[in-house]
C-alpha cells in the first residue's frame, strides 16, 4: 500500500497526512474549501486551544468513550508538545491547564501544519469536494469535481456538522453509511443555551463566576462552577458549555430543562442575608438599583429587581426581611428555563457520529473494510471544553497516520 487519500484538511486530516507522509506514503489531501484548517482558526477565540495538561479518558464521551484510550495513550500531552515542537511551534499554558501557541494566534498552528504538509510533498487539493467513494476490489475510487482518483487506502476526516459556516457538513456520515457503517445521530455540544425569560436582554453582556446546576425532568444531574455570560438570547460561558452536552441530549428527546444559578458562590445564603441587612445602613436616599449596584453589576441589579418584582420599591432603606429574602433567593438560586440550544450553527463540536464500535481501537480502521479509516470529529467521541476535542482530533489523526 502506498497511495493514501485523506478527505478533509482539518485538525485530524492534517496531522494524519504529516504522519503518513513521514512514513514515505504517497498522500493526497482533499479539501472542499479554499483553505485548510478553517475550524482550527476559530478555536480558542482565535488563539487556538491546542490541548490541555490534564488529558484523561474521563474527559471524553460517546456511546463507547473507552474507545479513545489507545489514541490518547499514543498521543498524550507530552507527545502533542513534541509533535508541534517538531513543526517549530512553541506552546504556553493558560488557565485550567489549557495549552495555546506561544504566538497567541491560531494562524500560527495552521501555518506550521501546512508548511510541514507541503515540505513532505503531500498533494493538497483545495476546492476539491469528494462526492462519492466506491470500493473496487482492494482499491478506493473517489469522485472529485467530475473526476475519479484511485487509492489503496482512504481516511475519512471530514469533521461533523458543527459550525457549517466554516465549511462543516455531514458528508462523512453519508460516506460511512454508504460504506456500511452506522452513525449515531449527532446533536450539538459545547453550545449556548436559549432561554425565554423576560428582561434577559437587559442583562446581556454581564459575565460572572457562578455555580450553574442543570436540571432535566426536574432532576438535578450536573453542577459546574465557572464563567457565566448573560446574553440577549440566554446564557453562554464555559460553565454553560460544560453542561450543554447533557442539556442538548435532553432537549432532542423533548425533556424539560432548566438551570439554577448561584451568582455569588463565595457567599452562603446566610452570609449574603447578613451582608444585605448590614448594607441597609448605607441605603438612605439610594434607589434599590443603586444600592444593589454597590455589590453586583448595574445591569444585573435591574434584572434582579424585575425578576423579584420589587419594582415598586423606590428607596432601598424601606426594604423589609421579606424583600431581602427575595433578593437573596434570586442571587443564590435564580432559575431559568432552557428552551433550546443555539444549534449546530454555534456548537463547537457534535456529540454522536460514526459508531466507533465498528472500528478497531488500535488503528481506527473499519472492522469490515480493510484500509478504510476514520479520525477526528466524524467519530462518536466528543470531549469537554478546554482543548480536549482538538487534542482528540490530533491524536486520532496521529494514530491513523502511524498505522497506515
Amino acid at each position: 500500500m502506498s497511495r493514501v487519500a485523506i478527505i478533509g484538511a482539518g485538525a485530524s486530516g492534517l496531522v494524519c497526512a504529516i504522519e503518513a507522509a513521514r512514513k514515505g506514503l504517497h498522500v493526497t489531501l482533499f479539501e472542499k474549501n479554499g483553505k485548510v484548517g478553517r475550524k482550527i482558526l476559530a478555536t480558542g477565540n482565535g488563539k487556538c486551544n491546542i490541548s490541555n495538561e490534564k488529558i484523561s479518558l474521563e474527559r471524553y464521551h460517546g456511546a463507547s468513550p473507552s474507545f479513545a484510550k489507545e489514541a490518547l495513550r499514543r498521543f498524550d500531552t507530552l507527545t502533542c508538545k513534541a509533535f508541534f515542537r517538531s513543526l517549530g511551534l512553541e506552546m504556553r499554558e493558560g488557565e485550567e491547564g489549557r495549552l495555546y501557541p506561544m504566538s497567541h494566534q491560531a494562524s500560527s498552528v495552521v501555518d506550521m501544519l501546512l508548511h510541514e504538509v507541503r515540505a513532505l510533498h503531500v498533494n493538497v487539493l483545495l476546492e476539491s469536494e469528494v462526492t462519492k467513494i466506491e470500493q473496487k476490489g482492494v482499491e478506493f475510487i473517489l469522485h472529485v469535481n467530475a473526476q475519479t482518483h484511485t487509492f489503496d487506502a482512504c481516511v475519512i476526516a471530514t469533521g461533523s456538522v458543527a459550525m457549517p459556516t466554516l465549511g462543516s457538513s455531514g458528508s462523512g456520515y453519508a460516506f460511512a453509511k454508504t460504506l456500511g457503517h452506522s452513525v449515531i445521530e449527532p446533536y450539538p455540544s459545547l453550545v449556548q443555551f436559549v432561554c425565554d425569560e423576560p428582561h434577559l436582554k437587559e442583562v446581556g453582556g454581564v459575565k460572572m463566576d457562578a455555580i450553574v446546576e442543570l436540571y432535566i425532568d426536574n432532576q438535578k444531574c450536573q453542577s459546574v462552577q465557572g464563567d457565566l455570560l448573560f446574553t440577549a438570547y440566554g446564557l453562554s460561558g464555559s460553565a454553560i458549555l460544560d453542561l450543554s452536552r447533557k442539556a442538548s441530549h435532553a432537549l432532542v428527546h423533548d425533556e424539560p430543562v432548566y438551570v439554577v444559578l448561584d451568582l455569588l458562590p463565595t457567599l452562603s445564603r446566610e452570609a449574603l442575608t447578613s451582608l444585605l441587612q448590614k448594607r441597609l445602613s448605607v441605603a438612605k436616599d439610594k434607589s434599590l438599583s443603586l444600592w444593589l449596584e454597590g455589590m453586583i453589576p448595574k445591569k444585573l441589579a435591574h434584572f434582579i429587581i424585575e425578576n423579584t418584582r420589587l419594582t415598586h420599591i423606590k428607596e432601598a432603606s424601606t426594604l423589609g426581611a421579606k424583600e431581602i429574602k427575595k433578593i437573596v433567593f434570586a442571587l443564590k438560586a435564580l432559575r431559568l428555563h432552557v428552551k433550546a440550544t443555539k444549534g449546530f450553527e454555534s456548537a463547537e463540536v457534535c456529540a454522536g457520529g460514526v459508531d466507533v464500535r465498528e472500528l478497531e481501537a488500535k488503528n481506527l480502521m473499519s472492522k469490515t473494510i480493510a484500509n478504510l479509516y476514520f479520525c477526528g470529529e466524524v467519530l462518536d467521541i466528543d470531549g469537554d471544553c478546554g482543548g480536549f476535542n482538538l487534542h482528540f482530533a490530533w491524536a486520532s489523526g496521529y494514530l491513523v497516520g502511524q498505522s497506515l
